[in-house]
């Protein structure tokens, strides 16, 4: 059947096509409209493509880097990893796997990402792109350090800290801020170190992993102004 548009139709078309451009400029948000663009060589589930892709736009290095996020019950909200076969192939051969939680523990189940608001899917994921960030840039055996380095706790202390700072270098600081007073307020600690202490009391000592809030407001500020 053939549609007749009728011009006030076609004008209130319009002031919503333009409207909703503007509003996603003026808070300088990626106007996300394809696919191809951001998500080449990208498996993504379709429930989370928006955040995904919009976090995908300041990583124009891993354009073509194979990456699959993938959904399945799992301890940990979000992880990275290589696929192992790829780490011994060149670096633009390689395959990056994120898992993404659809179910975990109930203390853990306000983390997941189907829990969190745009803003902190988009810090989530920019972290977890960091990490991706961080393997391509290793050779097989600085990958194979990176993997024996996660006995140690200081190690990780040391890798989620940087993870951080990457993220918030691409200009996702204020996605990442969101997040991570999501999870301090959630989980009612001052230093968050991650799922596997949540039995085990965070602490509020010295060992900060993942960046505090105030940590990465100075961090973003010290950016600015070098």
């Amino acid at each position: 059947m053939r549609v007749s548009w009728q011009p006030y139709k076609i004008f209130f078309f319009l002031q919503i096509t333009i409207f909703s451009f503007i509003s996603k400029a003026a808070t300088g948000e990626p106007v996300i409209d394809s696919v191809p663009e951001f998500g080449n060589k990208k498996e993504i589930p379709p429930q989370f493509e928006k955040p995904i892709l919009t976090a995908l736009s300041y990583f124009p290095e891993l354009k073509n880097v194979h990456i699959v996020f993938r959904i399945k019950k799992a301890y940990s909200s979000l992880t990275t990893k290589p696929n192992f076969a790829g780490v011994f192939k060149r670096k633009d051969h390689r395959t990056y796997i994120i898992t993404i939680s659809n179910e975990t523990i109930d203390t853990l189940r306000p983390l997941l990402l189907q829990n969190l608001t745009f803003e902190q899917q988009v810090g989530v994921i920019g972290h977890e792109l960091s990490h991706v960030v961080d393997f391509n840039s290793k050779n097989f055996p600085q990958t194979l350090g990176v993997g024996i380095g996660h006995i140690s706790k200081k190690y990780l202390d040391k890798m989620e800290f940087n993870t951080d700072r990457i993220c918030i270098q691409h200009g996702l600081g204020k996605y990442l801020l969101a997040y991570s007073k999501h999870v301090r307020e959630t989980m009612h600690v001052h230093n968050w170190r991650g799922g596997d202490f949540v039995n085990k009391g965070n602490g509020n000592g010295k060992y900060e992993r993942y960046m505090n809030p105030d940590t990465i407001e100075k961090t973003m500020q010290e950016m600015q102004t070098h």
